[in-house]
């Protein structure tokens, strides 16, 4: 049994690929602050909600081939953590057509960290009950 066997857990690693890859977004947003035309990107809340939704409905869901004529049902896992970055312009456009607005991709990058500490620091506590749990009195 690996540790995305137990759903909770594989909830928490999709959170925190997901928070990953829009920090990596936002700090190519950063990198590109005085590129001309440059639009910044992110990836919405709605794709990890998607992909989450995507998760609880094909678990429930098994298919199994019981005769040579059948068709193997196709389970998905989820997602596979590749989400896609839209174009979100900021607030202001400077007039050689970027843009980039620091301070608004300041915040987003804050708040993705705290989003991406807090998902961390539940699936190292998960981790740390089911340590505690598989070990033997006294040990």
């Amino acid at each position: 049994m690996r540790p995305d066997d137990i759903p909770v857990l594989g909830i928490l690693r999709q959170a925190l690929g997901y928070h990953s890859d829009r920090q990596r977004v936002i700090a190519e947003n950063v990198a590109n602050a005085n590129t001309p035309g440059y639009v910044p990107g992110d990836i919405p809340q709605s794709e990890f909600e998607r992909a989450l939704s995507g998760a609880e409905t094909t678990r429930r869901v098994t298919l199994s081939a019981t005769e040579a004529g059948h068709i193997q049902g196709r389970v998905n896992s989820g997602g596979s953590g590749a989400w896609r970055s839209m174009a979100t312009p900021d607030s202001e456009t400077t007039i050689n057509g970027n843009s980039v607005v620091l301070e608004e991709q300041m915040v987003r990058s804050g708040e993705n960290r705290m989003r991406f500490e807090t998902a961390l620091g539940l699936y190292q506590k998960s981790l740390s009950l089911i340590r505690m749990a598989a070990r033997g009195p006294g040990a």
